[in-house]
């Protein structure tokens, strides 16, 4: 996710799947008509209004596809200091630096300032749980191109694994060889978290909650763990914040809030119900110079 090269203070939003067309978006080979359910293709660019051109641009069905319909995004609604925004700041399960969690809060702070209504909420999903779904389901996604050879083998060495196995290893391997009765009820598990997650927004009343986009600062490009507060995580740890929103289909947003003492970005994630892209990009727009800094950056395409 962040990494030393991306120092220019990133942009990166995420819009919703479906939004914008995937076919032919890696993991899928070249050729191939599906994609997979955990891709969401994004533009880049370096300022919010580019990328409101971009989405609006890119919002429509694949030529192939031949459908007739069109979605026209709302525009936000609220000025930033009408907000009602909910903070988590913190997970047990992928807990963040101190540099981070003072990013965080000098965000609330300016949010505060601006005149928002800010709460914190320990989140309206169980991290651990929906990183576990959503582990399930990338690696189910990710066996459709695996070639006769290498499946007989990930099947034969799934059937090795003793039951009391809970290594990441293990992990890995039942979820490549799950049955297609498993994962449907892992896709229903995800459509019941959508639930959740739509209630949060609409129910509570939320137009937005913040996160911290990674447990630290970008890491050196390369690297295959992270820091945090002196104790060494693994690597996969860096995109478990952003991963809370991959497998249910809701927009986000990361944003730089500060830098840390090498200069690298720190960085906020701002997640919204469906179809909020726009509310978010604004947002990201006027909240930026509140924290000293410039909108401009990067979105990416994000696939889980």
């Amino acid at each position: 996710m962040w990494c030393e090269r991306r120092t220019r203070r990133p942009l990166w939003p995420r819009p919703r799947p479906t939004l914008i067309p995937a076919r032919g978006h890696v993991p899928r080979p070249p050729g191939w008509i599906t994609s997979s359910d955990m891709v969401t293709p994004g533009p880049l660019a370096r300022h919010p209004r580019d990328l409101d051109l971009l989405l609006a641009a890119l919002t429509t069905p694949s030529p192939d596809e031949n459908n007739p319909w069109s979605v026209t995004l709302p525009t936000a609604q609220r000025e930033i200091g009408q907000l009602r925004v909910a903070v988590w700041a913190d997970d047990a399960s992928c807990s963040v630096d101190r540099n981070t969690a003072d990013a965080l809060a000098t965000v609330e702070r300016t949010l505060t300032s601006a005149g928002a209504s800010v709460r914190h909420t320990t989140g309206p999903v169980g991290f651990a749980d929906s990183l576990r779904l959503f582990e399930q389901l990338l690696y189910a996604t990710t066996t459709a191109a695996t070639d006769d050879d290498a499946g007989a083998a990930e099947l034969a060495a799934a059937r090795d694994l003793h039951t009391d196995d809970a290594s990441p290893r293990a992990a890995f391997l039942r979820h490549r060889t799950q049955t297609h009765r498993v994962w449907l009820r892992a896709n229903e598990e995800r459509l019941r978290l959508r639930q959740t997650w739509h209630r949060f927004f609409a129910d509570a009343r939320h137009d937005v909650l913040i996160t911290p986009a990674a447990p630290t600062a970008a890491i050196p490009a390369g690297s295959r763990s992270l820091m945090v507060d002196g104790v060494e995580r693994s690597f996969f740890d860096q995109t478990g914040w952003a991963n809370l929103t991959s497998h249910v289909g809701l927009p986000s947003l990361v944003m730089p809030a500060a830098r840390s003492a090498d200069g690298l970005p720190i960085g906020v994630q701002l997640v919204g119900p469906a179809y909020s892209e726009r509310s978010l990009l604004v947002m990201a727009e006027h909240l930026a110079p509140l924290l000293g800094g410039t909108a401009g950056g990067v979105i990416g395409s994000w696939s889980g």
